[in-house]
C-alpha cells in the first residue's frame, strides 16, 4: 500500500470516527430531552456555500457533520442471529469455509451467481487430489485465466495456515 493510499485510509478512518462519536454524543444528549425541546435547541448551519461544509450544532456546543446533531436517538431492535443448518447432506462442517467461502460460493457451496462456482458439482475439487487443491487454495486464479469459468478472480489464500488448508480442503472433499 502506498504512501498516499495509508493517508486516504487513515483519514476516512478519522472521519468514520468522528462521525460516530458526535452521533453518539448528540444521541445520549437528545434521550432527556423531549421531541419538541430536542428539536428547538438544534441550530443547523446556514446552507453552505461554495467550498464550506455544512454542520450542525447543538445546544452544547456540540458540531456534527451532515446534520446529525439534530437527529434524535432512535430506538434500535436487538439484532437476531439466524441459525445455521448443514446445507449439504451428509457433508462435514468446515468454519474456516463458512468464514472465509461462503460469501462467493454459498453456504451449500453451490456457488453465488456472479461471484463463485458451485463446489459441489466442480470437475476441479472432484478430479484433484488434497494436496492439488491445497496449492490451487494458496495461489488461486486470475480472473482473465484459460482455466477461469466464471471470469471472477478466485483469491489466493497463502496467509491461511496449513492446518485451515487441509480443513477446507477435507470438507471440498466431502460436498457430494
Amino acid at each position: 500500500m502506498t504512501m498516499a493510499q495509508d493517508k486516504l485510509k487513515f483519514g476516512l478512518v478519522a472521519i468514520v470516527v468522528a462521525t460516530l462519536v458526535s452521533t453518539l454524543t448528540a444521541c445520549d444528549s437528545a434521550k432527556d430531552e423531549s421531541p419538541a425541546a430536542a428539536a428547538s435547541t438544534a441550530q443547523p448551519a446556514p446552507p453552505a456555500t461554495s467550498g464550506e461544509q455544512m454542520i450542525s450544532i447543538d445546544d452544547k456546543g456540540n458540531i456534527a457533520p451532515f446534520g446529525f446533531a439534530s437527529r434524535k436517538a432512535v430506538p434500535v431492535a436487538e439484532l437476531q442471529v439466524a441459525a445455521v443448518a448443514t446445507a449439504v447432506a451428509g457433508a462435514a462442517t468446515s468454519v474456516v469455509f463458512g468464514t472465509n467461502c461462503v460469501a462467493c460460493h454459498g453456504p451449500d457451496a453451490k456457488g453465488v451467481q456472479g461471484l463463485g462456482v458451485s463446489l459441489v458439482d466442480s470437475k476441479l475439487v472432484a478430479d484433484s487430489s488434497p494436496a492439488d487443491l491445497i496449492v490451487f487454495l494458496k495461489e488461486g486464479r486470475a480472473a482473465d485465466s484459460p482455466d477461469n469459468v466464471s471470469g471472477v478472480p478466485m483469491p489466493s489464500f497463502a496467509w491461511m495456515a496449513e492446518a485451515d488448508l487441509a480443513e477446507v480442503t477435507a470438507y471440498l472433499k466431502s460436498l457430494k
